[in-house]
Parts: structure tokens; C-alpha cells; sequence
């Protein structure tokens, strides 16, 4: 039996390798979260736009609506 078995500790290059692998995967998700957020602030923006954009053309599709009205009335 090796002593870490026996003592229950673990040898201090083991450790090392296991914070430096949780280092590792940590690293990794922090990657992915700011690449989500990332998307997620360009999708927001696109939303935002397209509802402007919808807004607008609501808008001058009324007014050409009530031109058209007014025009054909005259």
C-alpha cells in the first residue's frame, strides 16, 4: 500500500496536477459564459432593432394608408 492510502493524504504532485487539470476546465467554462453573453448581447441588440424597425415601417404604412385616403377623397 502507498502511504497517501494509508494516511489518507495525497501526494503533492497529484494535487498539483488535479488543480492545474480544474484550472484547466475552469478556464474552459469561462470561455464558453463570456462567448454565451456575448451572443446573447448581439441577439438582444438584433431584437431591439427589429422592433424599431417594425415600429418604422408600421408607421409609414399608416401614413401612406391615410394619403392614399385623403388623395382619393380630393
Amino acid at each position: 500500500m502507498s502511504q497517501y492510502q494509508t494516511n489518507g493524504t495525497v501526494p503533492p504532485s497529484r494535487m498539483q496536477a488535479e488543480i492545474e487539470r480544474l484550472q484547466s476546465i475552469l478556464s474552459e467554462r469561462n470561455k464558453q459564459l463570456q462567448t454565451i453573453e456575448q451572443q446573447a448581447t448581439h441577439n438582444e441588440i438584433t431584437a431591439k432593432h427589429a422592433r424599431r424597425n417594425t415600429r418604422l415601417l408600421m408607421v409609414f404604412c399608416t401614413i401612406l394608408i391615410m394619403v392614399m385616403s385623403f388623395g382619393g377623397a380630393a
